[in-house]
Protein backbone atom coordinates (compact mmCIF):
# COMPACT_ATOMS: atom_id res chain seq x y z
CA UNK A 1 0.00 0.00 0.00
CA UNK A 2 1.38 3.39 -1.02
CA UNK A 3 0.71 6.19 1.44
CA UNK A 4 0.25 9.65 -0.05
CA UNK A 5 2.10 12.14 2.13
CA UNK A 6 1.12 15.07 -0.07
CA UNK A 7 -1.99 16.28 1.71
CA UNK A 8 -3.30 19.62 2.95
CA UNK A 9 -1.20 19.39 6.12
CA UNK A 10 2.03 18.94 4.16
CA UNK A 11 0.93 21.63 1.70
CA UNK A 12 0.24 24.12 4.48
CA UNK A 13 3.58 23.25 6.12
CA UNK A 14 5.46 23.78 2.87
CA UNK A 15 3.87 27.10 1.99
CA UNK A 16 3.94 28.26 5.63
CA UNK A 17 7.62 27.37 6.09
CA UNK A 18 8.61 29.36 2.99
CA UNK A 19 6.35 32.20 4.15
CA UNK A 20 8.30 32.21 7.45
CA UNK A 21 11.42 33.20 5.50
CA UNK A 22 10.00 35.36 2.74
CA UNK A 23 7.16 37.17 4.51
CA UNK A 24 5.25 37.90 1.32
CA UNK A 25 5.11 36.53 -2.19
CA UNK A 26 2.65 36.27 -5.04
CA UNK A 27 0.04 33.55 -5.23
CA UNK A 28 1.65 32.41 -8.49
CA UNK A 29 4.93 31.78 -6.65
CA UNK A 30 3.06 30.02 -3.83
CA UNK A 31 1.75 27.49 -6.35
CA UNK A 32 5.35 26.64 -7.32
CA UNK A 33 6.33 25.46 -3.83
CA UNK A 34 4.55 22.10 -3.72
CA UNK A 35 6.08 20.65 -6.92
CA UNK A 36 9.51 21.07 -5.30
CA UNK A 37 8.54 19.13 -2.17
CA UNK A 38 6.46 16.42 -3.87
CA UNK A 39 9.61 15.12 -5.56
CA UNK A 40 11.40 13.29 -2.73
CA UNK A 41 14.91 13.54 -4.18
CA UNK A 42 14.44 17.25 -4.87
CA UNK A 43 13.15 17.83 -1.33
CA UNK A 44 16.10 16.00 0.23
CA UNK A 45 18.56 17.88 -1.99
CA UNK A 46 17.07 21.28 -1.10
CA UNK A 47 16.97 20.33 2.61
CA UNK A 48 20.71 19.56 2.80
CA UNK A 49 22.78 22.09 4.72
CA UNK A 50 25.43 22.03 1.97
CA UNK A 51 23.00 22.92 -0.83
CA UNK A 52 23.09 26.51 -2.05
CA UNK A 53 20.18 27.05 -4.45
CA UNK A 54 21.31 30.35 -5.92
CA UNK A 55 19.21 30.24 -9.07
CA UNK A 56 16.68 28.12 -10.87
CA UNK A 57 19.04 27.86 -13.85
CA UNK A 58 21.74 26.31 -11.66
CA UNK A 59 19.27 23.80 -10.22
CA UNK A 60 18.06 22.85 -13.70
CA UNK A 61 21.62 22.47 -15.00
CA UNK A 62 22.86 20.41 -12.05
CA UNK A 63 19.74 18.38 -11.24
CA UNK A 64 17.79 18.05 -14.49
CA UNK A 65 15.93 14.94 -13.31
CA UNK A 66 14.41 16.91 -10.42
CA UNK A 67 12.73 19.31 -12.85
CA UNK A 68 11.98 17.01 -15.81
CA UNK A 69 8.31 16.46 -14.90
CA UNK A 70 7.76 19.74 -13.03
CA UNK A 71 4.81 20.73 -15.26
CA UNK A 72 2.92 17.53 -14.38
CA UNK A 73 3.70 17.92 -10.67
CA UNK A 74 2.60 21.57 -10.86
CA UNK A 75 -0.84 20.70 -12.20
CA UNK A 76 -1.17 17.69 -9.87
CA UNK A 77 -0.57 19.93 -6.85
CA UNK A 78 -2.41 23.09 -7.97
CA UNK A 79 -5.68 22.31 -6.17
CA UNK A 80 -3.74 21.28 -3.06
CA UNK A 81 -1.79 24.55 -3.18
CA UNK A 82 -4.95 26.65 -3.14
CA UNK A 83 -6.51 24.49 -0.40
CA UNK A 84 -3.34 24.89 1.67
CA UNK A 85 -3.35 28.66 1.14
CA UNK A 86 -7.00 28.78 2.20
CA UNK A 87 -6.19 26.71 5.30
CA UNK A 88 -3.28 29.00 6.27
CA UNK A 89 -5.55 32.01 5.80
CA UNK A 90 -8.41 30.59 7.85
CA UNK A 91 -6.07 29.51 10.66
CA UNK A 92 -4.60 33.02 10.89
CA UNK A 93 -1.09 32.24 9.62
CA UNK A 94 -1.42 34.14 6.35
CA UNK A 95 -3.49 36.82 4.71
CA UNK A 96 -4.45 37.09 1.07
CA UNK A 97 -4.19 40.67 -0.20
CA UNK A 98 -4.70 41.15 -3.92
CA UNK A 99 -2.14 38.95 -5.67
CA UNK A 100 0.02 38.61 -2.54
CA UNK A 101 0.14 36.11 0.28
CA UNK A 102 1.34 37.81 3.49
CA UNK A 103 2.60 36.20 6.71
CA UNK A 104 0.59 37.10 9.80
CA UNK A 105 2.26 34.77 12.28
CA UNK A 106 5.04 32.20 11.90
CA UNK A 107 4.36 28.52 11.42
CA UNK A 108 6.70 26.81 13.87
CA UNK A 109 8.29 23.39 13.52
CA UNK A 110 7.59 20.79 16.18
CA UNK A 111 9.48 17.45 16.18
CA UNK A 112 6.11 15.68 16.54
CA UNK A 113 5.39 16.74 12.94
CA UNK A 114 7.78 14.05 11.69
CA UNK A 115 10.83 13.76 9.48
CA UNK A 116 9.14 14.85 6.25
CA UNK A 117 8.03 18.09 7.91
CA UNK A 118 11.58 18.57 9.21
CA UNK A 119 12.95 18.21 5.66
CA UNK A 120 10.37 20.71 4.38
CA UNK A 121 11.38 23.27 7.01
CA UNK A 122 15.06 22.68 6.18
CA UNK A 123 14.38 23.13 2.44
CA UNK A 124 12.43 26.36 2.96
CA UNK A 125 15.54 28.58 2.75
CA UNK A 126 16.53 27.17 -0.64
CA UNK A 127 12.98 27.22 -1.98
CA UNK A 128 12.67 30.84 -0.85
CA UNK A 129 15.92 31.68 -2.66
CA UNK A 130 14.66 30.02 -5.84
CA UNK A 131 11.38 31.95 -5.64
CA UNK A 132 13.16 35.29 -5.36
CA UNK A 133 13.45 35.40 -9.15
CA UNK A 134 10.86 36.96 -11.46
CA UNK A 135 7.76 34.75 -11.62
CA UNK A 136 7.57 34.85 -15.43
CA UNK A 137 11.17 33.67 -15.57
CA UNK A 138 10.42 30.91 -13.05
CA UNK A 139 7.42 29.59 -14.99
CA UNK A 140 9.39 29.71 -18.24
CA UNK A 141 12.49 27.96 -16.86
CA UNK A 142 10.46 25.32 -15.04
CA UNK A 143 8.55 24.66 -18.29
CA UNK A 144 5.13 25.18 -16.75
CA UNK A 145 2.61 25.30 -19.58
CA UNK A 146 0.05 28.01 -18.92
Amino acid sequence: MKVDFNNIGIGALAIGSVLNIKTEFSLAKATLILPFITHTECLYYLARATTQANSIEKLIAERTSYISNFNARYYDSLCLAFSSIQYLTEMGYAQHQGDLLLKIKPLEYNPKMGTRAKKIFQAANNISALLSENEKKLFLNLRVEL
